[in-house]
């Protein structure tokens, strides 16, 4: 199974995660197989960290839990909110092995589906994977959020790696799901390449 886990930085915890980096880092290094992909969550400037977000392949979400439970970040209290969601991925695309472009920024897209939506993607699927297809030099993960089990889409996640924020939001904005009502919520947030 796959994860995505967001977190989201108390206000002012730039002092504490710079005092708190070495041990992250070596609690990340013990992760490294699981991990996909692996980075903070920054502001649009890049000058200040507001999260964390990791792809990672655990069995199950107990084990994810008690992973970003005893990262140094949440045991030195960094973090005011932790969501965990089921993710499958559908590129083969891991950080590691991933082609960096220069000079290119990167952006997480989360979108939360609408309720009821299996209806408004069935129609909509091939001209959504399509679309991402036609962006590929664009993608570097992407794929639907699902419920624990795995049997119900409740969203998307795609990491974007653009010029800058504008080019971001126009790809989501022409993209089939987003025209087609699929989502109900959707944010775009700066993504930094991290530690893995």
């Amino acid at each position: 199974m796959h994860w995505m886990i967001k977190c989201r930085s108390k206000p002012n915890t730039d002092d504490l995660r710079n005092a708190t980096i070495d041990d992250h880092k070596k609690h990340l290094d013990k992760f490294r197989e699981n991990t996909w992909f692996s980075g903070p969550l920054f502001t649009d400037d890049g000058a200040s960290a507001i999260g964390s977000l990791r792809f990672i392949e655990f069995p199950d979400r107990a084990s994810a839990v008690t992973y970003i439970d005893t990262d140094p970040y949440s045991t030195a209290g960094i973090f005011a909110a932790v969501n965990i969601q089921r993710w499958q991925p559908s590129l083969e695309h891991r950080q590691l092995t991933y082609a960096r472009k220069e000079g290119a920024q990167q952006f997480i897209v989360h979108c939360d589906d609408v309720a009821d939506s299996e209806a408004l993607r069935d129609p909509l699927r091939d001209a959504h994977r399509a679309y991402l297809n036609q962006h590929g030099d664009k993608v570097v993960a992407r794929g639907p959020l699902k419920t624990d089990d795995g049997e119900k889409v409740v969203g998307s996640a795609i990491l974007l790696d653009v010029a800058n924020r504008a080019e971001a939001e126009a790809l989501l904005a022409d993209e089939p799901f987003t025209k087609g009502g699929v989502y109900g919520n959707v944010t775009v947030e700066r993504w930094l390449f991290g530690h893995v």
